[in-house]
């Protein structure tokens, strides 16, 4: 049964271009439903908008491990 996770890409800001699997307390997060990792990646989207002085871009998206 696959397992999913969010994968995060970072562009810009003072440290550049980057990406990994998102984390929690340093373990890859996993999801068993690919629902799951889409409300996940939706959630993090959201706060994007939030901060009007980021100068980084961020992008979350819902990929099976």
């Amino acid at each position: 049964m696959p397992k999913f996770g969010v994968w995060c890409e970072v562009s810009g800001g003072v440290t550049g271009s980057r990406c990994a699997w998102l984390k929690r307390n340093g373990v890859r997060a996993e999801f068993d439903a690919q629902a799951e990792a889409e409300a996940e990646a939706a959630r993090l989207m959201s706060r994007n908008g939030s901060n009007p002085y980021r100068t980084a871009d961020f992008r979350y998206t819902a990929r099976e491990i």
